[in-house]
């Protein structure tokens, strides 16, 4: 009888190892109030179904040399470069890493010749695909809630 206990015990154990990671949930917000030195503006929130997701990036309007970062919970994605228009968009994918709320925050270098800075940026989960706009300026930074059902 022993041995078929340590049996079952070791084949649940295998079994249940094999089971996709669940991912932390945040039920509210993360974006934190400040990010170097600048206040973070929550503009808004988007709702996707997964958590591996594509990003592009791309000046909003007129190409007017804005030098932006991107982060997504504060891990850096873009580092300091000139936007470019929608044919030619800065693009990354990742793991978002909770399910639940994330986010993205725009950090602007400068605000090229059109204050402010802005850029259009889309989410593409595979099944959902949505574009919201970005806002910066050299005071306050713009963030997104990325929330993940």
């Amino acid at each position: 009888m022993k041995k078929y206990i340590y049996s079952f015990l070791f084949i649940s154990s295998v079994l249940v190892s094999c089971l996709p990671d669940e991912k932390p949930r945040n039920e509210v917000s993360i974006i934190p109030e400040s990010f170097m030195g600048r206040d973070n503006l929550d503009l808004g929130t988007v709702n996707i179904n997964n958590t591996k997701v594509t990003i592009s990036v791309w000046d909003h309007g007129q190409i007017d040399g804005d030098i932006v970062s991107i982060y997504v919970n504060g891990e850096l994605f873009v580092d300091e470069e000139v936007l470019d228009g929608f044919n030619r968009p800065i693009t990354f994918t990742t793991d978002l890493e909770f399910s639940g709320y994330n986010y993205v925050l725009l950090y602007a270098h400068n605000e090229g010749s059109v204050p402010p800075n802005t850029c259009t940026i889309s989410i593409d989960d595979g099944e959902v695909f949505e574009k919201f706009v970005l806002s910066s300026n050299l005071s306050t930074n713009g963030a997104v809630n990325i929330v993940v059902n």
